[in-house]
């Protein structure tokens, strides 16, 4: 039986019912004997949640919003610390279903065989998240290709224009796959072996939010490691996140209709930093990917009348490509 399994959570405002629900849930399970909650300058009760699981929850204070990588990166160092053999990430608005946990080690345990403890990662499976899974797409057009821009790739086209006809929309006839092998993740579900974390180190403080995640477990593949999406270790969402593909109809316009223009900012930048400075293996390939994007972007921002956000945008993807990271005094935290 798998012992010392840490669950690691970040929290902001006040997200108190979201955060029971998921504690609750999660110490239901005999492998999971401690939560550790980083409260990003929380208002609300956490020390309620302690009170009530004495011994197995424990809220860590910082004292302002310093964004999900410092919180994560926080959190994931307590549980080492803690001497934690097992992390298993979650946002605090995700919940495990019943046996989620159970079938992730079960899952991780196989391919630790394979790959060995510090290459090893599987991921809960989150519909919203991973849409396009759970709606039946070949994985060959679900998963992002290198040298994407904002996840847009040329040869992806055809397909993204013929899925949307009416013959040409996934059935999900074909049933939903054992597991899918992941360039990247995100924090959210993210099972993996101490030794995985000692290795990737922490993330990376300078995205602040947004697409830190992505870099973060890139680092697992870039080097020599595995991620896993296991579907029947199904986590429910108890909030939607704002840039999801059931609130818009694309991406372009959850950038321009979706979220505070905070998320809108930092989301465009860290997405085009991580596009041009991790992601791409092609410049040929980016640069006409990145080209077709902001010609369907500008077309959509005209559509939309939403010129503003347009000017935000391009903005903040320049900050990203020219590297400019970190806080941006005009949004923040």
């Amino acid at each position: 039986m798998t012992q010392r399994t840490s669950l690691v959570t970040l929290t902001y405002g006040d997200r108190f019912n979201y955060l029971h629900t998921l504690v609750s849930r999660s110490l239901e399970s005999p492998l999971i004997d401690r939560v550790i909650i980083v409260s990003n300058a929380s208002v609300a009760p956490l020390h309620t949640l302690s009170e009530k699981w004495p011994g197995q929850v424990q809220v860590i204070y910082l004292e302002h919003n310093t964004g999900s990588a410092n919180g994560y990166s926080v959190g994931i160092q307590a549980a080492l610390d803690a001497g934690a053999d097992y992390i298993w990430l979650m946002d605090d608005d995700n919940a495990p279903t019943i046996n989620a946990i159970e079938v992730l080690h079960q899952h991780l345990h196989q391919r630790e065989q394979i790959d060995g403890q510090e290459n090893a990662a599987v991921l809960g499976f989150r519909p919203t998240h991973q849409a396009d899974i759970a709606a039946g797409v070949p994985e060959r057009f679900a998963i992002q290709r290198r040298s994407s821009f904002f996840g847009f790739h040329i040869a992806q086209l055809p397909y993204k224009i013929w899925r949307r006809l009416p013959w040409g929309r996934p059935q999900g006839t074909g049933g939903t796959p054992q597991m899918v092998q992941l360039p990247f993740a995100t924090y959210g579900g993210l099972l993996a072996h101490r030794n995985l974390y000692k290795k990737i180190g922490l993330p990376l403080d300078a995205l602040k939010l947004y697409a830190d995640d992505s870099e973060y477990t890139w680092r697992i593949t870039a080097n020599g490691g595995r991620i896993f999406l296991v579907p029947e270790a199904l986590l429910d969402d108890l909030e939607d996140s704002w840039n999801i593909k059931a609130r818009t109809g694309n991406v372009y316009e959850s950038f321009l209709l979706g979220g505070s223009d905070l998320r809108a900012y930092y989301g465009a930048r860290n997405q085009a930093w991580f596009d041009k400075n991790v992601w791409a293996s092609s410049p040929l390939i980016y640069g006409l990917n990145r080209w077709m994007f902001f010609r369907l972007l500008r077309l959509i921002a005209k559509r939309c009348d939403a010129g503003p956000r347009l000017s935000l945008i391009e903005n903040a993807i320049r900050d990203g490509e020219a590297g400019v990271l970190g806080l941006n005094r005009s949004y923040p935290l």
